[in-house]
């Protein structure tokens, strides 16, 4: 009877214990690539996604994201959705759509999809706007080229 019981324990702690160790061993990595700029472009189809972690409050990212994109009179908000912490603008003929993830309380991703440019200007245009919103809440961020 005691050996079935200890068994028993022995599963449900193993069950129970496991389970919590992948998540973990995700967020650690997560952390590992904080800051990083991570980008695919395909210039010839002019489409582009973007992203990064960073450490900080997805709200408080959120609103200097929107922040910035205001103050350029060149872009025109399509849409905004404050709950999903999301927004659409136009710059030139370049169609950006930008979303901001709260992964944990003090941990973010920031992704931006764009399409209709096709030079270099254009792909720069996104990802330096990520280097900006990362400054300006104070995390540290860079690209690959760093």
């Amino acid at each position: 009877m005691f050996k079935k019981a200890k068994g028993l324990i022995l599963g449900l702690v193993i069950l129970l214990l496991f389970p919590s160790v992948a998540p973990a061993q995700a967020v650690f990595l997560a952390r590992k690539a904080l800051g990083l700029v991570s980008r695919i472009a395909d210039q010839a189809q002019g489409h582009e996604t973007a992203s990064v972690l960073l450490e900080a409050d997805a709200d408080k990212v959120f609103t200097a994201a929107e922040r910035i994109i205001r103050e350029k009179p060149e872009n025109e908000i399509l849409s905004k959705d404050a709950a999903e912490r999301s927004v659409s603008f136009r710059h030139g003929d370049r169609a950006i759509t930008l979303k901001v993830a709260r992964l944990q309380e003090d941990l973010a991703q920031i992704l931006v999809v764009s399409s209709g440019g096709n030079t270099q200007q254009d792909t720069d245009y996104v990802v330096n706007g990520i280097l900006r919103i990362c400054k300006d809440v104070g995390a540290h961020c860079w690209t690959g080229n760093e």
